[in-house]
């Protein structure tokens, strides 16, 4: 299990890390068009690597991944729409309402039982969310509103990765999900206005975010996540603003605030609680 916890951390830190460098990149691209073609050449990349065991497929397996890729993507769409129309800090604070949503969607879908340990895990890394993005006042507007739908979509695909992937099928699921994604993306370029000008950074962007996050992060989230509490997992991806702090940091030299570090705290304590708390053991669902 600790194999898990580190894999999953490791994969936190690196999409974290991509922050800074998808924002570069967005300059030079429109945010679908940018994830359309990081999935897309991922979904090319990933089956050669992998060949041929991603296309032993059968109707099970293509429904699994189809739902897996149209809640990771319409969370991807719905957070990049999202974040047009609120501030930044209303949007990471409410994209981490996820935390606490995922053993609850847990526990409804599943009746996967959660213990008090994980509860105050839970809360801790809900509070320190809200600690490092220091939401402003007023009530919700579209912009919210699209974000906490965004939050719903990747907590409950959190919650059926972890009953769906198994050792025998994550090969088939990873690719399924992110060519899922891939057209996903491509549907939604009408909605934005479109651009699209190569540059060095944003080939560099694409390189490293296809391979590293995509290629590799979604295979891993599909090997290591199944093997652990959704609720521990979901804590662990609450890093993910930590981690992207810490790159924006130590690449863009901006200084992370009291806000930003007294949360990244909260959370981390979070995860350590939950990690500390035996994984439930789930019944195989269909």
């Amino acid at each position: 299990m600790l194999v898990a916890y580190v894999s999953l951390l490791s994969l936190t830190l690196a999409w974290g890390f991509t922050f800074p460098l998808v924002q570069a990149a967005l300059h030079s691209a429109s945010p679908m068009v940018f994830i359309g073609l990081r999935f897309g050449l991922a979904a090319v990349v990933f089956p050669l690597l992998v060949w041929p065991r991603a296309f032993r497929l059968n109707h099970t397996l293509l429904w699994k991944g189809a739902v897996l890729g149209i809640l990771l993507g319409a969370g991807y769409a719905l957070q990049t729409f999202g974040l047009g129309l609120t501030t930044a800090a209303r949007a990471g604070f409410l994209t981490g309402t996820l935390v606490p949503m995922t053993p609850l969607f847990a526990w409804l879908l599943f009746r996967e039982r959660i213990n008090r340990r994980q509860i105050i895990a839970v809360v801790l890394a809900f509070a320190g969310t809200a600690i490092m993005s220091e939401p402003s006042a007023g009530g919700l507007n579209l912009g919210d509103a699209l974000t906490l739908l965004c939050a719903v979509s990747f907590a409950l695909q959190v919650v059926y990765v972890g009953r769906w992937a198994k050792h025998e099928n994550e090969i088939q699921l990873s690719w399924l999900q992110i060519a899922a994604v891939m057209l996903l993306a491509g549907l939604a370029i009408p909605l934005e206005a479109p651009r699209l000008t190569f540059s060095p950074l944003l080939l560099a962007a694409l390189l490293i975010t296809s391979l590293l996050a995509t290629t590799l992060g979604v295979w891993a989230q599909m090997r290591y996540q199944p093997r652990i509490s959704t609720t521990a997992a979901a804590i662990i991806y609450a890093m993910e603003p930590v981690f992207a702090g810490l790159a924006s940091w130590i690449i863009l030299g901006a200084v992370p605030g009291i806000a930003t570090l007294t949360g990244a705290g909260f959370i981390f304590a979070g995860m350590l609680l939950s990690a500390s708390t035996p994984s439930p053991v789930k019944p195989e669902i269909p």
